[in-house]
């Protein structure tokens, strides 16, 4: 016997069961030697015998299963064992009753958590069906336009109503797809051909469908796109049957508005209530075909919900009647400025009254420029500034004074003058319609002439203990310099003449109130856009000496679009405003022409906020152009009331109505 079967009998597991039957247990030594080799042999006969029998596994059973072990780790063991190593005696009577006690609870908890989930009534009939006293509706999408709108998911999925939707997207053979477009392709073009040739009008939809195909062969076959079958569902939910179907008819002309046909699932609710819960399983199994685009166009799967956990509630959400709260200042808005465009009567300045109350409410400064006195009830009733910029008005604002220092900024002993006479410079041309490179020049001399009068120079440009100097200051040095006695003229109506309040006085109105609005109803016409200018840069240079967070409303902001100089000092405004944090509300109801100054698009495309009222058909094409507006879109706002608005924030498009409570109505309105 060799050492390697010495080794496997004497290391077996098995020791303690052989001696059981009569073998002695004895050492390695013993095992080695040569006078017990014989008795050694019968030990392996037996050794093999019994292996070959299910004694082991019942003695392995009876060692491994002891009474010290608990219940359930005896039954750990027993789902741990091989099949083949199974047997029933390794159950003991306690075991035995442990597993069926386990059987019996899992049954009835299983039972119980049916009862819960199951409902006590379902009936299933042609048009509807009823679990409990819910009734429901599915229907299916049997065939989509040559054109569908973008995002058309967006307003659908914001349909107000109890409802499950469901879109089932597969994969289909790109080239089993080209060979059925091929056929469909023969098929339309024979249609054509035999047409024409007896003379015979055909249908225009023949012609667009041809077309269609054609395209879309071409485009799957360089790959530049991919063929989806897709299934849409949606099941409607009311607890009254009446009810359902007034919001069954709803929802039809809803989704025919984008030219999706639907239909009921008429002897099929069963399944396509099913097809509709959160299972993952298509049991309708109703597919229609559609191009990766226009399957990119329907994503992403988004509500019309405009709702943030801080700051002012806005309006209500036509979509799904929810409120629309968020704060401009927001971190995911590249900025806080905001663009309001509508028609005349479109209630646009009401809106813009109702959003500056409530961030009042919040403790925020607010600066108007107001062309119509629209603002002087609510100035009125908050009691704070009301100034009236006019040629008799006793409250003016010098075009002259040096801006206040910036916070942060270190500053040359020039920086401040240099900035300001910039500022006169625009100014002036605007006020004498344009200057010349040249007269800029000369003009820029004359202004630094001016302030040496009063002792402020490029080497000492503070201001005080010192005089500011005015209009008329400018204009007796230009009386004495060359070549001026054009300009010297022109500027005299604004020191001597008609208009010599309104540029010619020393400042005497301040914004360290919340509310400050400034009326410029009253001054000419030919000097609202000069006066408009004076003012915002009045305004600038106060903000930029303060950081705090200021909401600045222009209103009828066509009027800064007149002048080149005036538009280009808007829209930098509108660019460094939230550096100063400063949120500026742009109005304005001449929409053609503010979009068709070259500074109007960028303004625009500056506003994070932006704001579409009623509009009409003659503007709709600018408006398109300007915010890529669908379709829906456009029927919205050529459609809309008085009260109700769309209005984009972030990638959000969302249709909203004006609601102000009947306190805040009275407030601010100016409405006879």
């Amino acid at each position: 016997m060799t050492k390697k079967v010495i080794n496997q009998v004497y290391d077996t597991n098995y020791t303690s069961n052989i001696a059981q039957w009569g073998f002695p247990i004895v050492d390695r030594s013993w095992v080695e030697q040569p006078d017990n080799r014989s008795w050694i042999d019968r030990f392996i006969d037996f050794f093999v015998k019994v292996k070959t029998t299910d004694w082991v596994t019942k003695q392995k059973s009876n060692k491994t299963l002891n009474e010290n072990l608990t219940l359930d780790e005896q039954l750990k063991i027993i789902l741990e064992t091989p099949d083949n190593d199974y047997s029933d005696e390794m159950l003991t009577p306690k075991l035995r009753k442990h597993i069926m006690d386990l059987e019996q609870d899992y049954v009835a908890t299983l039972k119980e958590y049916k009862m819960h989930i199951a409902p006590p009534y379902w009936a299933v009939n042609t048009w509807t069906f009823q679990i409990s006293n819910m009734f429901g509706k599915t229907y299916y999408a049997t065939s989509y336009p040559s054109y569908i709108d973008f995002l058309w998911t967006r307003d659908l999925f914001g349909f107000f109503a109890k409802r499950d939707m469901s879109w089932f997207i597969f994969p289909a053979d790109d080239s089993h797809m080209q060979s059925v477009l091929k056929r469909r392709s023969t098929q339309l073009k024979a249609e054509i051909s035999t047409a024409s040739q007896k003379g015979i009008t055909y249908d225009s939809d023949i012609d667009i469908e041809f077309r269609d195909v054609e395209q879309i062969r071409q485009k799957l076959a360089t790959r530049e796109e991919r063929y989806y079958e897709t299934s849409f569902y949606t099941t409607l939910y009311e607890h009254d049957e009446e009810k359902l179907r007034e919001i069954s008819k709803k929802f039809e002309q809803k989704i025919w508005w984008y030219g999706i046909r639907a239909k009921q699932a008429s002897q099929r609710m069963d399944e396509g209530n099913i097809s509709t819960l959160p299972l993952c399983l298509d049991q309708l199994w109703i597919s229609r075909s559609m191009i990766s685009t226009s399957l990119a166009w329907s994503f992403p799967f988004i509500s019309n919900d405009l709702i943030e956990n801080t700051w002012i509630l806005y309006w209500l959400n036509l979509h799904s009647w929810s409120l629309v709260i968020f704060d401009r200042f927001s971190r995911k808005l590249p900025n806080a400025n905001s663009i309001i465009l509508a028609t005349s009567w479109a209630w646009k300045s009401f809106a813009v009254k109702l959003e500056i109350l409530r961030y009042l409410l919040l403790g925020i400064e607010v600066i108007v420029i107001d062309p119509e006195n629209e603002y002087k009830a609510l100035a009125k009733n908050v009691w704070w500034s009301y100034i009236n910029i006019s040629v008799n008005s006793e409250q003016h604002i010098n075009p002259f004074d040096l801006p206040p220092k910036i916070e942060d900024i270190d500053y040359s002993a020039w920086d401040l003058l240099r900035t300001q006479i910039l500022n006169l410079i625009s100014l002036i041309s605007v006020l004498v319609w344009w200057l010349t490179a040249q007269e800029e020049a000369l003009l820029d001399t004359a202004l630094q002439n001016t302030y040496a009068l009063k002792e402020i120079t490029f080497e000492d440009d503070s201001i005080e203990w010192k005089e500011v100097p005015m209009m008329q200051d400018l204009l007796h040095v230009l009386e004495w310099m060359e070549w001026w006695d054009n300009l010297a003229i022109t500027l005299s109506k604004y020191v001597t003449g008609t208009f010599s309040q309104l540029f010619n006085n020393t400042t005497n109105v301040n914004l360290h109130n919340k509310l400050t609005v400034f009326s410029i109803r009253d001054i000419e016409d030919a000097l609202k856009t000069p006066a408009m200018f004076n003012v915002l840069n009045y305004i600038w240079t106060t903000i930029r000496s303060e950081k705090k967070k200021r909401l600045l409303v222009i209103d009828e902001a066509w009027i800064m679009m007149q002048e080149k100089i005036a538009a280009q000092f808007l829209y930098q405004l509108t660019k460094r405003a939230r550096k100063y944090w400063l949120w500026i509300t742009t109005i304005t109801q001449d929409v053609e022409d503010f979009l068709k100054s070259d500074y109007g698009k960028p303004i625009v495309s500056n506003a994070s906020l932006q704001l579409l009222l009623k509009q009409s058909t003659a503007s709709i094409k600018s408006m398109e152009k300007a915010f890529g507006l669908s379709e829906a879109e456009k029927q919205h706002l050529v459609a809309a009331s008085i009260w109700e608005w769309l209005l984009f924030a972030w990638s959000q498009h969302v249709a909203v109505k004006i609601l102000g409570s009947p306190q805040e109505t009275t407030f601010i309105t100016t409405d006879i």
